[in-house]
């Protein structure tokens, strides 16, 4: 248990706040850190996140203390803490760089510290630098040879908790229908409205009605992907979280940012990168092969008693749900946020492109209308007050 306060701005990362908690967890011993000088990064790209690279310089030599990291705090955007903070992203993530990213099955980044108090929604990481990489651009997209590359390092990550017992002791990864994650469809109808104001223009009349009749249906779909085979899913797989290569040149790729982790069927990761991180052209030239690489990859490493027809259709399923996160994101989102806006728009053409070629809204026919009873309040009161 750290006694060190929690951080509430990047102010508060000092120097003598970054020796305490570096010393804390056993990297550093006898130097400290005089001068921190810190740069703001990933504007746009760390939506529900404030990331800043800090340059440390000490006051003696120490081998093996870092010469840089990169410290994480929740974003300032009201919008966007209040739906991670419901959504129990923050605490989620803390534990995952705190307690299992070296086992986790994948390369992901490896944290210095990391501490949160939920009362009052105060987190930090400290985490390596991977400055050195090349990182994903999710606004300019994906090119086919990385997806396949992701399809094959996530299948191993999925193989290696797939239906796994171990899932089990990890209670504070909710499962896709989890009281948590049904907390999705209300951020979801919190964000129609403002989302259909600022980009109901990109949408045609058919998908207007598609994405009021999917929020009615996302918790009984949620109990779908909640059913067996189940596995570890990383839950926001976006071109802007993957890191090309590693550190130590012994890893295609690094992942970054496990907010959204969640227990559910694999395809549910390729799904959202596919169809968030990818323009239409390059995914529908090499979709059904980047999903066979994956589903291969399973294969390989041990997964038995899931057929590609299985896999196929999680995969579509996986499509229709994951236009949750445009229009949640364009729906909290600062619009004064350029990049964010960009990557916003470049989220929602590419989630609907992707539902219309794999008519994905056929699952919406087969599911049962189920509003969140948190939304038929809000409707009511709406009612009310009209």
């Amino acid at each position: 248990m750290t006694s060190l306060s929690i951080p509430a701005t990047m102010d508060d990362v000092t120097p003598e706040w970054l020796t305490a908690a570096l010393r804390e967890r056993g990297h550093l011993r006898e130097a400290r850190v005089v001068e921190s000088p810190r740069e703001r990064i990933g504007a746009g790209v760390g939506i529900l996140g404030e990331l800043a690279r800090v340059t440390l310089v000490y006051d003696r030599d120490e081998p093996g203390a870092p010469k840089t990291l990169i410290a994480k705090i929740p974003t300032a955007d009201p919008g966007g803490r209040g739906v991670a903070h419901m959504l129990g992203f923050y605490e989620k993530e803390r534990r995952i760089y705190d307690e299992l990213a070296d086992r986790i099955g994948v390369r992901s980044a490896r944290a210095y510290y990391a501490a949160g108090d939920p009362e009052t929604v105060q987190y930090v990481i400290l985490m390596e630098d991977l400055g050195g990489l090349r990182l994903g651009d999710q606004v300019a997209g994906a090119s086919a040879e990385e997806c396949y590359t992701l399809a094959r390092e996530v299948g191993r990550l999925h193989a290696r908790w797939w239906n796994s017992p171990e899932l089990d002791a990890l209670d504070w990864i909710p499962r896709g229908n989890d009281p948590v994650n049904l907390m999705a469809a209300v951020a979801f109808a919190q964000a129609v409205e403002p989302f259909l104001q600022n980009f109901g223009g990109e949408l045609t009349d058919f998908e207007r009605e598609m994405v009021l009749r999917y929020m009615h249906r996302m918790n009984p779909m949620q109990d779908r992907f909640s059913g067996a085979p189940e596995t570890l899913c990383h839950g926001d797989l976006r071109l802007d979280n993957v890191f090309w290569g590693s550190p130590e040149g012994d890893a295609p790729l690094t992942l970054v940012d496990w907010q959204i982790a969640v227990k559910a069927r694999g395809p549910y990761d390729i799904g959202y990168f596919m169809s968030q991180s990818v323009d239409p052209a390059v995914r529908k030239a090499h979709e059904r092969d980047v999903v066979r690489a994956y589903h291969e990859t399973l294969l390989e490493h041990g997964v038995r008693d899931y057929p590609w027809e299985q896999c196929w259709e999680d995969y579509r399923m996986t499509v229709m749900w994951c236009l949750t996160y445009p229009v949640v994101s364009a729906g909290s989102i600062d619009l004064a946020n350029d990049r964010g806006v960009e990557l916003a728009k470049a989220m929602l053409r590419r989630s609907l492109s992707a539902i219309h070629d794999l008519q994905a809204y056929e699952v919406l026919d087969t599911l049962e209308e189920r509003p969140h009873p948190l939304i038929l309040e809000a409707m009511a009161a709406a009612q009310a007050q009209g």
